[in-house]
């Protein structure tokens, strides 16, 4: 018959202490409420440590939704969708495109009336190089910021995508701007915009096709109460001009008085006597 062998008690007691942190292990992490959750991630936020505030969030809404708790949910999505667009920045300007989309999309999830997280998908297209996309995405921000009230964020995202036009033009992406421009035409009646569509289209040998852009372009300006640039002028006497209207380009010319373009408009004038 064998005998039986007995543990030290020394050891009994090191298996009874394992244990015992083992369940106080275990209580701790059930213990950790929604609430709770989203109080750590909002420390977080508020600290500006977005990667880990955003991470937090996720995690209390997870909690929340296993809870049942509606208040959590929806004060979590709020400042997810905050956490998402601010650390979807980050992810920009890291140069980590397709992360900064992914945030920047589910934080539209957590939050579709959030207008940063649509100008976020805006800047993402941008620099992916589909500007036409990029400023009509703009634009949509634009829309829901007007929505919530917020004019001042709408105009700042307007400026925005006015930007997408100007570096087309310094790019000298003529063709690119022409469709883009157009884009942007059908949102906002810019004028700056409308001189760049016209000045693109003449760069293009298409200045027929540049007239009506940089009249209207001359037209808001005037409206707008400032007064009219001459390099308008210049353009839309050279436009006119190359179309064959020569009572158009001398008007045009005539109202140059800057320095700059004078002496040519002058000459321009002569050639059309």
């Amino acid at each position: 018959m064998k005998s039986i062998k007995f543990l030290p008690m020394n050891f009994l007691k090191g298996i009874s202490l394992l244990f015992l942190l083992s369940i106080s292990v275990t209580t701790f992490a059930q213990d950790a409420t929604a609430t709770s959750l989203y109080n750590k991630g909002l420390a977080s936020l508020k600290a500006k440590d977005y990667e880990n505030g955003y991470a937090q969030i996720e995690e209390a809404l997870k909690a929340a939704e296993a809870e049942g708790n509606e208040k959590v949910i929806a004060i979590a999505n709020k400042n997810g969708a905050k956490a998402a667009y601010n650390l979807g920045q980050a992810k920009l300007k890291a140069n980590a495109i397709e992360e900064a989309n992914t945030l920047f999309v589910r934080g539209l999830e957590m939050n579709p009336n959030y207008s940063s997280n649509i100008m976020g998908l805006a800047q993402v297209m941008d620099t992916k190089g589909e500007k036409v996309a990029s400023v009509k995405k703009y634009f949509e921000a634009v829309e829901m910021a007007k929505k919530n009230g917020k004019e001042k964020t709408a105009a700042s995202i307007t400026t925005r995508a006015g930007g997408v036009i100007s570096k087309l033009y310094k790019a000298k992406d003529y063709a690119k701007l022409v469709e883009a421009g157009k884009a942007y035409l059908t949102f906002d009646e810019n004028y700056r915009v409308n001189y760049y569509v016209a000045k693109s289209f003449e760069k293009q040998k298409d200045n027929a096709s540049a007239v009506p852009y940089i009249n209207k372009a001359i037209e808001l300006a005037a409206a707008s109460g400032k007064p009219v640039k001459d390099s308008y002028y210049w353009a839309q006497g050279n436009i006119l001009e190359a179309t064959g209207d020569k009572a158009g380009a001398k008007t045009a010319y005539q109202k140059i008085t800057d320095e700059k373009y004078k002496a040519n408009a002058d000459f321009r004038l002569k050639g059309l006597e």
